[in-house]
C-alpha cells in the first residue's frame, strides 16, 4: 500500500514544480532627472519556484567592460553621468525557503538580510506585457512610490532588483517619475539556462570581503553621502558666501533613500 501511495504522490510533486525561467530587462537610472532619460542598462533575472538570482551592471550583459561619461540634458540642467559595469556585476539573490536575501551592492559590499516585505496594494487595472497579461501593484519601498505589473500566468514572487512578493511575475516597475524604470525586453519560459541561481561569491580582486547585514550596509551608505552632501555644501557656500541649510536627499543619488534626519537623530 505505502509503495502504491509514493507511486500515487510522486507525479503530483513533480508537476507542481516552477520550471527555471529567465527575463531580460532594461534599467533606465535617470536619479533626480524626472524622467526615464538616464544610462539603460540591460539586466537578467533567472528563476525557479523557490529561488532568484538578478544581475546588473554586468560586462557580459553588455557585450564588454563599459566605463564611458554621458552629457544627458532637460530643460534647465545638464546631467554628467558615468555608465560603468564590471565583470561580475551587482547581484541580487532571493531564497525564499529560507527567507533570505543575499546581495552585491555599491562599493562591492556583500550584504545579507530576511526577504524586505513590501506592503504592495494590487489594483485593478491590467495591461499587456509581450504575451503575458499584467495586473498592477502599488507599493512604498524605501523611499520611493513604486507601481509594478506582474503576471500571475506565472506564479512566482519574483521581480527585478528588491522589488518582489506579490502572487506572480514583476514584468516592469518603477518610481513616480520612472527616475527608476525596470521595463520588460524578453523572457523565456522555461528556460534551460546553466546559470546556477546561487548567491553570490567574493571575487579575487584584491579586496578583502565578508558578509555584513542590512544595518551596517544602510549607515555605511548613509555616511559615505552625508560626508559628500556636506562637502559639496562647503564648496557651494565658499563660493556664493551664503549659508545653505537644505535637507539631507538621497533620491537624487540612490535608489534607496534612507531617513537621514532619523539616522542622525539616534547618533
Amino acid at each position: 500500500m505505502k509503495l502504491i501511495l509514493l507511486t500515487l504522490l510522486f507525479p503530483v510533486f513533480i508537476f507542481a514544480q516552477i520550471p527555471k525561467g529567465t527575463v531580460h530587462y532594461g534599467f533606465i537610472e535617470s536619479l533626480g532627472m524626472g524622467a526615464p532619460i538616464g544610462i539603460d542598462y540591460n539586466t537578467l533575472l533567472i528563476f525557479n519556484n523557490h529561488k532568484s538570482l538578478y544581475t546588473t551592471q554586468s560586462d557580459s550583459l553588455e557585450g564588454g567592460y563599459i566605463n564611458e561619461f554621458k552629457r544627458i540634458k532637460t530643460d534647465d540642467t545638464t546631467f554628467v553621468i558615468n555608465k560603468i559595469t564590471n565583470p561580475y556585476g551587482f547581484r541580487y539573490f532571493i531564497d525564499t525557503r529560507k527567507d533570505s536575501l543575499f546581495t552585491r551592492e555599491l562599493g562591492f559590499s556583500h550584504v545579507r538580510s530576511k526577504i524586505p516585505k513590501i506592503d504592495w496594494k494590487i489594483q485593478s487595472e491590467t495591461k499587456k506585457i509581450g504575451n503575458y497579461t499584467c495586473a498592477k501593484a502599488t507599493a512604498k519601498f524605501r523611499g520611493r512610490d513604486y507601481t509594478a505589473w506582474f503576471t500571475t500566468e506565472i506564479p512566482v514572487p519574483f521581480g527585478p532588483w528588491k522589488l518582489q512578493g506579490l502572487p506572480g511575475l514583476i514584468l516592469e516597475a518603477y518610481d513616480t517619475h520612472k527616475e527608476i524604470y525596470f521595463y520588460f525586453k524578453n523572457i523565456t519560459y522555461p528556460s534551460d539556462t546553466n546559470i546556477a541561481i546561487s548567491k553570490p561569491t567574493f571575487q579575487d580582486d584584491g579586496k578583502i570581503h565578508k558578509w555584513i547585514t542590512f544595518d551596517e550596509y544602510k549607515k555605511a551608505v548613509i555616511e559615505i553621502f552625508i560626508e559628500r552632501a556636506n562637502y559639496v555644501r562647503v564648496m557651494a557656500e565658499s563660493f556664493d558666501g551664503e549659508s545653505t541649510t537644505k535637507k539631507y536627499d538621497m533620491s537624487k543619488s540612490y535608489l534607496e533613500v534612507f531617513d537621514i534626519d532619523a539616522y542622525l537623530k539616534e547618533q
